[in-house]
């Protein structure tokens, strides 16, 4: 049994009813989403899972003689600690987050995940968080480098414009997206493979935008561009194989095959994805929603286990949950 056949089990069980409470607990801790049994500060010994009239319907006790009762929650420490919903709640949850970052919070308040929108906000901002976090380590790690010398994949470039739409032309301009919205896109292609590299940048001069190609694409890569006047001269400077397309006269270059069809499609599913986030309007949560975007192909799809998998442990990665 896979783990989304595990996690629907799971829900159509807690569903029946509440006593399957402990059931769901010891499942948090056998995923290691849950720490397990604390010590008991005062004899050091084991605490036992006990059951307790709180939300969770259970709490780690220690009632040993010698001293008073210990007690400590069972969400001490992981990702739920600061939270009143549910565990069944937020297993629900995080199950949607990893099917594609394409949450409806009016179906998630329909189906009852949360009371609120603000509730459901919080959720998102903590799972946005931990994977924000998990594609910086990946970025210490190998730097998000993508393309080199292989005839087999190719790096498509392009810039974008991001503006906050408002409803029916009223409502203030919020002034960060006014004037820094421009974000500059990466995007590897390599067979179904998409590796996306997503950059908020102040303008498209060359000075701004050939240092992160550089930082980005390995030398020898080929490259995909329109004819962008920043490109021009410098990324074969740099040991680049650089192919242009002139959009005024056709999508496709009839000489060299060269087009930005792959990152203009990318371009469409990213803000589609940007747009349908709440609190969309700051600067910080646009780096953020792009982030979790990058995190989504470079971490999510490429776990031969499934994206659930891939968030679990990224949860554990970031509570230290052994």
């Amino acid at each position: 049994m896979n783990l989304s056949e595990q996690i629907h089990h799971l829900l159509h069980r807690c569903r029946r009813g509440s006593h399957h409470q402990k059931s769901l607990i010891k499942w948090f801790i056998k995923k290691r989403l849950l720490h397990g049994a604390p010590t008991c500060r005062v004899c050091r010994k084991e605490m036992k899972l006990t059951s307790y009239k709180s939300s969770d319907g259970y709490i780690w006790l220690c009632r040993r003689k010698g001293h008073r009762k210990v007690s400590s929650s069972v969400r001490k420490g992981s990702l739920f600690s600061q939270s009143r919903v549910h565990l069944i709640k937020w297993l629900e949850f995080i199950y949607r987050f990893a099917q594609g970052l394409q949450l409806r919070q009016i179906d998630m308040l329909e189906d009852k995940i949360a009371s609120s929108s603000r509730t459901l906000s919080r959720m998102t901002n903590a799972i946005r968080k931990i994977c924000v976090a998990a594609l910086q380590r990946l970025r210490r790690r190998t730097g998000l480098r993508m393309g080199g010398k292989s005839r087999r994949k190719f790096i498509s470039i392009d810039e974008s414009k991001f503006a906050h739409k408002r409803k029916y032309n009223r409502g203030r301009f919020r002034s960060t997206w006014r004037r820094n919205s421009w974000v500059f896109g990466m995007l590897e292609i390599k067979g179904h493979r998409r590796l996306p590299v997503l950059k908020i940048v102040k303008n498209r001069s060359r000075q701004t935008l050939v240092p992160i190609i550089r930082r980005h694409a390995r030398r020898g890569s080929t490259i995909f561009s329109d004819c962008w006047r920043a490109y021009a001269q410098a990324l074969p400077r740099h040991g680049y194989r650089h192919f242009t397309v002139n959009h005024s006269e056709n999508f496709v270059n009839p000489y060299t095959g060269c087009h930005t069809q792959h990152i203009e499609r990318a371009w469409q599913s990213i803000k589609s994805q940007v747009n349908k986030q709440r609190g969309n309007k700051s600067k910080q949560l646009l780096k953020e929603h792009l982030k979790c975007i990058q995190w989504y192909q470079w971490l999510g799809k490429q776990n031969k286990a499934g994206v659930l998998a891939q968030l679990f442990h990224d949860i554990r990665k970031h509570f230290k949950i052994c």
